[in-house]
């Protein structure tokens, strides 16, 4: 049967339909249903064919696992019954069962209810707080990236798995955007829909708070370092996701962690200063689905005709399907790589007729420009825009006319 389940398993990885993701999860089970064969009784039952396998064998197993049962360690935490564990078991089990064209007996779980959030007054009042404790210009690393991360989510709603993906060059010249590729848990396709968001000021602080730590933190690796958010120390021993230094990328089970930690020391920290402890759910999904909710109240408070202020990306970029969706696509690009010219241009002239930087004219040709020059990466990258910036004779000395920060220009440098 061991031999059977394993053929099954390769047949289902091999459509490539089934994406990086479910096949480890296919991987997983078929572990588990391994594990459950070695076991006397079960194998008695249920080994004889993939029908039993899968069928009531399929049920057994849901049931063992629902008592904790065939855990590949011992852990000290107790079952939880239905979770998204055990939904996602039941889900490989149907896939296979279907694959070996046989009935499943794999329960359907209900969807668990979501944790709860946070009362719409501590999501105004976390502003305030977070814009306090960044003007205090934490010196302690985590903190530092906390903070990020929690602007970047509350401007954002973006997920933790997300937020790994930001890198150096999907934050603005003048870090006042951010590009989020979206990646949600039910879209299975590698086409994903690209939204460069507004950060908010303070988020912009804690940006430019946070960029010099960070290169202080990527200076001992080898190579490039283009991740935004970073580890801040290193592990000598092998772990279970492998060895990894300090600056590398922070990866998906550290920023969830990560966040749960600073939660709780912010929490205590402020408790222990007599302060009030903060609202902030203990789960960075809380914490995104609090900000969904309130984006969503805000666009239906708009539709009934409230004056609201609009939530919106500043600029979508959608995968391109058809040739019609491309050409103009490449139609817009076109016109902000022109417009960016055309900035440099009135900027030199205003520069010339004015010989001082103070002037009116001056500054308002280095708004014009900033805005060019922001409008153009959203639509491209920084490589390309610096390029066409020296193209148009803006000298390195003036990247900080086109807004570039100085703090940003190191890192992309490093990466």
């Amino acid at each position: 049967m061991s031999e059977q389940l394993s053929d099954l398993v390769r047949e289902v990885l091999a459509d490539p339909e089934v994406t990086e993701s479910v096949g480890k999860h296919v991987r997983w089970v078929e572990g588990t249903l391994h594990r459950a064969l070695k076991e006397k009784d079960y194998r008695d039952r249920y080994g004889a064919s993939l029908k039993d396998l899968l069928g009531p064998g399929a049920a057994a197993l849901c049931d063992m696992t629902d008592e904790g049962q065939l855990r590949a360690k011992e852990l000290k935490t107790p079952p939880k019954h239905v979770t998204a564990s055990q939904r996602r078991r039941a889900s490989i089990l149907r896939r296979l069962a279907a694959a070996a064209g046989v009935p499943s007996g794999a329960y359907s779980y209900p969807k668990p209810t979501p944790k709860g959030t946070m009362p719409a007054w501590a999501r105004s009042e976390l502003h305030n707080r977070v814009r306090t404790e960044v003007d205090a210009r934490p010196s302690d690393p985590g903190r530092a990236r906390f903070l990020v991360v929690l602007g970047t989510v509350l401007d954002t709603a973006a997920r933790s798995g997300e937020l790994c993906t930001i890198g150096i060059t999907d934050i603005a010249p003048d870090l006042s955007l951010a590009k989020i590729t979206r990646n949600p848990q039910a879209d299975g396709s590698d086409l994903h829909v690209t939204e460069v968001w507004p950060l908010s000021p303070v988020t912009q602080a804690a940006l430019a708070h946070w960029l010099p730590i960070r290169a202080r933190l990527t200076e001992d690796l080898e190579g490039g370092a283009g991740a935004l958010f970073v580890v801040l120390h290193g592990n000598r021993a092998d772990h279970r996701q492998g060895a990894y230094k300090r600056g590398m990328p922070l990866m998906l089970r550290g920023m969830i962690g990560s966040y749960r930690a600073h939660v709780q020391e912010l929490k205590a920290d402020r408790t222990n200063r007599g302060g009030a402890g903060w609202e902030l759910p203990t789960g960075l999904e809380q914490l995104r689905r609090g900000v969904q909710e309130r984006r969503d109240s805000y666009a239906d408070e708009r539709r009934a005709g409230d004056r609201k202020p609009k939530w919106a990306p500043y600029l979508v970029r959608r995968p391109l399907l058809n040739d019609e969706a491309e050409k103009k696509e490449r139609q817009a690009t076109a016109a902000a790589f022109a417009a960016v010219a055309q900035a440099v241009d009135a900027f030199h002239q205003a520069r010339a007729a004015a010989g001082d930087d103070t002037d009116p004219r001056v500054l308002k040709a280095r708004r014009t420009l900033r805005e060019a020059t922001r409008t153009a990466w959203a639509r491209s990258d920084h490589a390309t825009v610096l390029k066409l910036l020296g193209q148009a004779r803006l000298e390195n000395a003036d990247l900080d006319a086109a807004g570039y920060a100085a703090e940003l220009l190191d890192a992309l440098e490093r990466s």
